[in-house]
Formats: structure tokens, sequence, C-alpha cells
């Protein structure tokens, strides 16, 4: 399944849609996660205070990444986790912080990456992290296979095994936004159902899109 989109006709619509983009893919993922955690932390204080304060520990952390996150959106630079860790780092990051809340397996696999221009590393990092949300809020999936690999371009594929992709009703900002990403550095996106059962998303990044 491909998305088209309307290309916004003026640069104040331009603006507004990049923000609207870049709040859903990387603030709202992370204040949900953290609500979660907070939820988890609130029950464990009843009865493993030990856990409870290691877990508000690093929840305290992601905060302050996430408002760092909201000073790179104002001033248009890269996601802070992706800065720091780079993207293979930042995509086993944002799992771990998953699957540390979800009751789903995810395997990230990758090949030797080497550094590849910001614009491609932000696209593949917004889609992984937009695929994963749908995965563990939507699929009720088991186990998730993200797959990272150079063959002329980045190719970036998220597989799971969950009851298979929705793609009438709702608003669609999600999968427009991956769709977007693709586009925005000359790539295609795909999404298809898997015959076992399950979605997969693919997307292709030519390095040359990337700045």
């Amino acid at each position: 399944m491909r998305r088209e989109f309307i290309v916004p006709t003026d640069a104040a619509d331009e603006a507004r849609r990049r923000l609207l983009r870049d709040l859903h893919d990387g603030l709202g993922p992370s204040l949900a996660a953290i609500g979660l955690g907070l939820r988890a932390a609130r029950h464990l204080a009843l009865h493993d205070p030990g856990s409870a304060s290691t877990l508000l520990a690093r929840l305290e952390e992601e905060v302050h990444t996430a408002v760092d996150e909201i000073r790179r959106l104002v001033s248009g630079a890269c996601p802070a986790v992706l800065a720091r860790l780079g993207l293979i780092g930042a995509v086993r990051a944002h799992v771990a912080s998953l699957t540390d809340r979800y009751p789903v397996q995810v395997d990230v696999q990758c090949a030797d990456v080497p550094d590849l221009p910001v614009a491609v590393q932000v696209a593949a990092y917004r889609i992984i992290c937009e695929a994963l949300t749908n995965v563990v809020r939507h699929a009720g999936a088991r186990h998730c296979s993200v797959r990272l690999r150079l063959d002329g371009c980045l190719h970036v594929e998220v597989v799971d095994d969950g009851v298979g992709a929705v793609v009438d009703g709702g608003d669609g900002v999600g999968l427009g936004s991956m769709c977007e990403r693709a586009r925005e550095v000359g790539g295609t996106w795909l999404m298809e159902h898997v015959a076992a059962g399950g979605t997969r998303i693919v997307a292709d990044l030519p390095l040359a899109g990337g700045v």
C-alpha cells in the first residue's frame, strides 16, 4: 500500500506540517512512553520500591531528553538521541524503552552502517519509531524485527506478527508521516500485509538524498 499526499501551497503551511509531524513522531511517542512508565512506577512503589526508584531515575532522564527534543525542534536540529548515539544506538535505545513497557520482543538486525547524511539518519529513525509505535499500540504483536542494511541505499524494514495494519479510518498522520519522511530524501515507502499475518513496512532511502 502506498500513500499519496498533497504538497502544501506555501511556506507557512509547510512549516506547520513539519512541526505537526515532528511533534507526532518524536514527542508523542516519548511522552506516551513516559506516561506508561510513571504508571508502572506507581504500581511498583507499593511492592518493590527499589525497582520503582530505578525506573523513576530513568524516566527523569527521558524527560530531560524530551526537553532537549523540544529545543531541537525549535532550532530545526536532529533528534537529541540521534545526535548523541548515532542511528543504530538511537534505534536500540528506543527499542529498549518500548520493550520495558510492552509485551513484545523486538530484534534489531543491522550490518555495519557508516556515517550517513543527517537527513537520511533522521528519516530512518523517525520511520522506525513510528512503525514501532503502531506495532505496540495497534498490532497486538508478539515479535517484531527491525532491519537496516546498505544496498546502494539505506534499506529500512520493520516486520511484525500482529493482526495486520488497518489502512482505513483515522487521520493517518503516522502513516503519512512515514511516507513523507522517505519522499523528502528522494526515497520510497511501502506498507503491506504479510501472508503469514502481520505487517511489513519498507523504506529505501538513497544516500544522495541527504545533506
